[in-house]
């Protein structure tokens, strides 16, 4: 047999009984790794926008304004605050005299500095992550993004709209985070003397957790859960129960405050399945009440025992009823809140013009730390007439 010297094909010797031999040729089944080019990138937030781009081989000068080539409109930045070039396959960071300084690890930076991978930098206190990565993992990314993006106008499209007049109003706010979260809410007459409502909060983040929160929207909507009383609240938490387990939708539970009120008897029923209070605020006591009766989740177990709760509604009475990421957040100085923080805050005076859920959301965006929630913030007010 002769030598020969492989180039990506695999050579195999066939002897049949004829003692005659065949040479097969094939390819390798050893594919060639791609090879894969590595570029420069930063990530910040911008108000509640999230952003990304691209350093090119030039480099960049980051700003307040133009002419600098990043222009950031934060107070804290310098018409132009530092610049990185490109050397290599590193990132310098400079800075340019700016006011504030551009720091690492909370340390102002007199000399140029090498980044890796991961490294935030902040100019005066406005962050900025660094990260050396494929474009093609980038581009997968925005992908996810702009589908992200479509679920949440999916879901923005089946949202209610506020009502001013009559005996039941309606006000709400709802913030979804950037990696979009389960949250939903409705509400409606029933018939001419119930009207019903709901907050829901689905588990975990993503499209999948949103279009769940969506279907179980669109079937209290419709009305559409069979042997289901609408003016019951634990009958309707049955009911969602017994329609939407966690087996049959790839393992989401949900949360849901749920209530049904009579106009005629000024009774507000209700049924927090899994779900935290809702606050009620009436003109004769400021004191924020909770509204709130255990009962399991919905979707873990296929049998379990919903609880109604109820509670008379005096003229001019609101109705508070949110997600749990309207009160988990985290302070810039690192204190996690909790939902006293949130009663706390509906007892703060109203803002002329603005509505009360968007102040609610102002304060908390206010208190928490830089950059978007990390949750869906929904509130649902509710005023009784």
């Amino acid at each position: 047999m002769g030598s020969g010297t492989k180039t990506g094909e695999d050579t195999t010797m066939v002897t049949g009984n004829d003692d005659a031999e065949a040479t097969m040729v094939g390819r390798s089944i050893y594919a060639q790794a791609p090879k894969i080019v590595l570029k420069h990138f930063l990530s910040y937030t911008e108000g509640t926008e999230p952003k990304r781009i691209e350093i090119p081989a030039e480099g960049i000068v980051i700003g307040r304004v133009a002419p600098a080539d990043v222009a950031i409109g934060s107070p804290e930045i310098s018409r132009k605050h530092c610049k990185i070039e490109i050397q290599d396959e590193w990132a310098i960071l400079s800075d340019l005299g700016s006011t504030n300084g551009t720091l690492i690890d909370g340390t102002k930076i007199d000399r140029p500095m090498r980044l890796r991978s991961g490294t935030k930098f902040s100019l005066g206190s406005f962050e900025i992550r660094y990260e050396r990565r494929d474009p093609r993992e980038v581009a997968e990314e925005a992908e996810l993004s702009h589908e992200l993006q479509r679920a949440e106008e999916y879901v923005r499209a089946i949202l209610p709209q506020p009502i001013s007049e009559g005996p039941v109003q309606t006000e709400w706010c709802f913030i979804p985070s950037t990696k979009l979260g389960g949250d939903a809410f409705g509400y409606q007459y029933v018939n001419e003397g119930v009207f019903t409502g709901f907050v829901l909060d689905v588990s975990g983040h993503g499209i999948g957790s949103c279009m769940h929160a969506a279907n179980v929207a669109n079937a209290l909507r419709r009305r559409a859960l069979p042997d289901v009383d609408f003016t019951d609240p634990a009958s309707v938490a049955a009911g969602l129960n017994a329609t939407f387990p966690m087996e049959e939708h790839n393992g989401l539970l949900f949360s849901v405050w749920y209530f049904a009120y009579e106009l005629a008897s000024r009774t507000l029923k209700f049924c927090a399945a899994g779900h935290h209070p809702s606050f009620l605020v009436t003109p004769d006591n400021p004191e924020p009440a909770p509204l709130w009766l255990k009962s399991p989740v919905i979707g873990m177990l296929p049998f379990g025992k919903w609880a109604s709760g109820s509670a008379v509604m005096p003229v001019g009475s609101r109705l508070f009823v949110f997600s749990d990421g309207a009160f988990e957040i985290v302070t810039a100085d690192g204190h996690a809140w909790s939902m006293e923080d949130l009663r706390v805050l509906l007892k703060a005076p109203a803002i002329a013009g603005v509505p009360e859920p968007q102040r609610l959301y102002q304060a908390v965006r206010a208190a928490s730390k830089p950059g978007p929630l990390d949750d869906d913030f929904s509130v649902l007010m509710v005023t009784f007439g």
